[in-house]
């Protein structure tokens, strides 16, 4: 089915279904989904297209993919034990040149593929790992082909001494290049993967330190499934370079953190003049608040009871009452057990003050 069949199909089914809004979703989505399939499948046809179109390109330079291959044995020959040993070796020879150069063709079908699901952001950071673990990939192989491998055949042929004669098959010898340079161009990832780990979850400060001995043991391991021989010699030459990059993995965490601190520091500076403004005034306890607030009053007296005077004009004596005054309230004190109330009499309240007479003998009230 072609994509102009594909959309005349939707545009039939929208119409039938147009009156049922649950079917037409429905549908709908099923055929996104069919769409997606057969864009996974035309990529896939276009990757398989290029494998065998560059796998075709190293056929046509055989030789120079062979002499390349060979090298590290320093002009040995291989040998081959089947009929068909040879066409085999040249076969899969081409068929890892076109992988190998297919490479970057499958990276940007893979990138497209998850393009619209993919922010700017994602894309740029997307972009720099491929282009990171890349570099990274092309090094290990490099250092597989130039240091690696050449050591280890170098000791695997001459451990024996001279009563074995080594004669290495073509299909073995190619298997054991091919283990080699895949291995360390994916150990060669490490700090690329402790840059990812970091950027999705931050490790604590000193993580990476104090994990370098378990680090040790697990480069010692690696290397021992990586190398197909049991040497020690070798499983050194790999392990080395695996504690090597992740020091240098490490290095690369506490660079980014550097910068992502200086970034924080010089983001938002603030002035003078935006501290002063950002100063809040210290609130003031209620308490302060009253006790500066409270006045004492001024007595205030009350006025003066008029004299009474009897008939004879004579003035009587003057009774005055005592001064009352007002007062606000004073600062707060620590309460007091209150004294008991005092019942009084209703003889104490009578009048103590004896009986006025004046010069006729008559009483005065």
């Amino acid at each position: 089915m072609t994509r102009l069949q594909l959309k005349k199909t939707r545009s039939q089914t929208q119409q039938k279904n147009q009156n049922n809004p649950s079917i037409q979703s429905s549908s709908v989505e099923q055929l996104t989904f069919i769409e997606h399939i057969y864009e996974l499948r035309a990529r896939l046809f276009w990757i398989v297209s290029a494998l065998i179109i560059t796998s075709a390109i190293g056929f046509q330079y055989k030789d120079i993919l062979v002499d390349f291959i060979v090298a590290p044995l320093h002009g040995e020959k291989l040998i081959y034990l089947t009929p068909g040993g040879g066409f085999s070796f040249i076969f899969t020879v081409c068929l890892y040149f076109g992988a190998l150069v297919t490479i970057p063709v499958i990276v940007y079908h893979i990138y497209r593929f998850l393009q619209p699901v993919l922010g700017q952001t994602s894309k740029k950071f997307i972009i720099s790992l491929v282009l990171l673990s890349t570099t990274l990939a092309a090094a290990g192989a490099i250092f597989g082909y130039m240091v690696a491998i050449p050591a280890a055949i170098s000791f695997l042929t001459t451990f024996a001494g001279d009563a074995v004669t080594p004669s290495l098959t073509a299909e073995s010898y190619l298997g054991f290049v091919v283990a080699y340079l895949l291995g360390l161009a994916a150990l060669f990832q490490l700090p690329l993967l402790l840059f990812i780990f970091d950027h999705v979850r931050p490790f604590p400060p000193g993580a990476l330190v104090s994990s370098q001995r378990f680090v040790i043991v697990g480069a010692v391991i690696a290397a021992a499934l990586i190398t197909p021989t049991p040497d020690v010699i070798n499983q050194m030459i790999v392990a080395g370079p695996i504690i090597a990059i992740y020091q240098l993995g490490a290095l690369a965490v506490y660079v980014r953190r550097r910068g992502e601190r200086r970034q924080n520091r010089n983001q938002s500076p603030v002035t003078p003049a935006q501290a002063e403004l950002q100063e809040v005034p210290i609130p003031i306890p209620a308490s302060v608040l009253s006790t500066t607030s409270s006045v004492v009053a001024k007595p205030q007296t009350s006025k003066k009871v008029q004299a009474h005077r009897a008939v004879d004009g004579f003035s009587a004596t003057r009774v005055r009452s005592a001064p009352s005054t007002v007062r606000l309230p004073q600062r707060s004190q620590p309460v007091v057990a209150e004294r008991p109330a005092v019942s009084v009499s209703a003889a104490g309240l009578r009048r103590s003050t004896p009986p006025v007479r004046s010069i006729d003998g008559f009483l005065v009230s």
